[in-house]
């Protein structure tokens, strides 16, 4: 059987965030958004090589959608792949980290616009940020994150690539048939063959010569849900 581009699904985690290099960032940031820190230089610098390396590998127009988290460091990860690929970021607040507050730090999409022009505005979300429910672990963070990637695969055609978190990446791994954690900008492929089989496979990317670490699913390393 072949496999179509309606049968895969793509998962990759935010680059390095910059609260990991710089604990002074917030006060040199115009925001005070302190759960929404953006890429460091290193994390820019992978995302940046992770969508070269998908433009090289895949097909032409292979990848449909980008499914991204709302926080700032998927966004900016999701939107070096968008320019690579030419296509639309798409903001799921159903695949964002741990949800512990009634006001999540995360941008609206319209105001995530301003900053970048590949977003699609015309998307509805599976979850709003009203819908989001209170959380207070990284399992609950999966298991809502599974439910949106599931309604989410549901409702659109040819192949996806989700861009979230520690914890929401997890529950989207489970959903499309492996557990198991995912490192900072690592690319795990889900390709279905039949309703009962999901094979799944997993490679990572170096940004070569620079030291620059990335990390496969399942991975002992750089997968703490906790900096999510």
């Amino acid at each position: 059987m072949d496999i179509v581009a309606e049968d895969v699904v793509y998962l990759t985690r935010h680059g390095a965030r910059i609260d990991s290099d710089d604990s002074e960032w917030l006060k040199k940031c115009n925001h005070n958004r302190s759960d929404d820190p953006h890429l460091s230089p290193s994390g820019h610098i992978a995302a940046q090589e992770l969508a070269k390396r998908l433009r090289k590998t895949l097909p032409g127009n292979h990848i449909k959608h980008i499914i991204s988290s709302p926080y700032i460091r998927c966004v900016e990860t999701a939107n070096a792949i968008a320019e690579e690929l030419n296509i639309q970021i798409k903001i799921e607040p159903g695949i964002a980290e741990v949800n512990s507050s009634r006001n999540p730090q995360f941008l609206d999409t319209e105001q995530l616009q301003e900053q970048f022009p590949s977003i699609d505005s015309s998307y509805t979300p599976v979850m709003t940020r009203e819908g989001l429910p209170l959380e207070y672990s990284d399992g609950a963070c999966a298991n809502r994150s599974a439910t949106a990637a599931r309604k989410v695969r549901r409702k659109l055609t040819g192949a996806i690539l989700f861009v979230g978190h520690g914890a929401s990446c997890y529950g989207v791994a489970d959903e499309f048939g492996h557990r198991g954690y995912v490192g900072y900008t690592s690319l795990t492929k889900f390709s279905q063959h039949d309703e009962e089989s999901i094979d799944w496979m997993a490679w990572s990317v170096h940004a070569e010569g620079l030291g620059i670490e990335i990390l496969p699913i399942g991975s002992a390393k750089n997968h703490s849900c906790r900096k999510t």
